[in-house]
């Protein structure tokens, strides 16, 4: 499977950029993706090592926010874009299951950052009662989280693509996240800092994503480097390998009575 990822990589984005100078919309949205998800990337990072609550945290936080709203409805696009071309030249997940899976899997990783950047702004809005939190949308939303897990579970088991074990561990996170909000939303939290482990979990999921994303495309294409064998795995795991254990040792500094010192 390793050794598969890279010529994967390079078809689907010398397909999309031969397809995208043929519509300017598809080329216009790939270069709008491509920037706002770099600003994206630094304006992440910024609240992180700033001063928590501070104005400089709130306005790079809702710089990233915008950015995000801005990159999964690029993706969205595009996914659906390809798609449809695909079905458009009778090229099915039958006879392309690698590609199928590969832009299912860009489409997956969208939703998931939608609901993490929902989330993480929402247990702000509503930190003084996180029951309120139990509307009809996001209850919705977590449950799409779950579900279109459990679709990209079943989906990597039947088809099998050269990818199959990178969706197969990435894919419970809707499933865990989802769970998670719904958790929360039947349940009144006793800690009253709860706002801020979800928040901080979210935003920083949401940031795992981004650099799924960059991992997997941005740098590639920006440094022009190649990975072979067992490395060419690496960058589609390692942000949540090392994203996920790092925001719950975080949230249990806080736990353990830590506080939201000035930087």
């Amino acid at each position: 499977m390793p050794c598969q990822l890279e010529s994967l990589r390079s078809k689907i984005f010398f397909t999309y950029k031969a397809v995208s100078y043929m519509d300017a919309w598809q080329d216009l949205n790939r270069e709008f993706h491509i920037w706002i998800g770099y600003l994206g990337l630094v304006a992440f990072w910024v609240p992180i090592l700033t001063r928590k609550g501070g104005i400089i945290h709130r306005r790079s936080g809702t710089i990233f926010r915008y950015c995000g709203w801005i990159v999964v409805a690029s993706a969205l696009f595009a996914v659906m874009s390809y798609l449809s071309q695909l079905l458009a030249q009778g090229e099915g997940p039958a006879s392309q299951p690698d590609n199928w899976s590969f832009l299912l899997f860009l489409g997956y990783l969208a939703i998931i950052t939608g609901m993490a950047l929902s989330h993480g702004i929402a247990v702000l809005k509503y930190k003084r009662d996180l029951r309120l939190l139990a509307s009809p949308f996001r209850i919705g939303l977590a449950w799409l989280g779950i579900i279109t897990s459990a679709l990209l579970i079943a989906w990597a088991l039947y088809w099998q693509p050269s990818i199959m074990w990178v969706l197969l561990a990435l894919s419970p996170i809707g499933i865990l996240t989802g769970y998670g909000m719904l958790k929360l939303m039947k349940t009144a939290p006793t800690d009253p800092k709860t706002w801020l482990y979800e928040h901080l979990g979210a935003m920083i999921g949401a940031g795992i994503a981004f650099h799924t994303a960059f991992a997997v495309f941005g740098a590639n294409q920006m440094f022009n480097y190649s990975l072979s064998g067992f490395w060419q795995v690496v960058p589609w795991i390692a942000p949540a390998a090392i994203g996920i254990p790092a925001t719950q040792l975080w949230i249990r500094h806080y736990q353990n009575g830590g506080r939201l010192k000035a930087r």
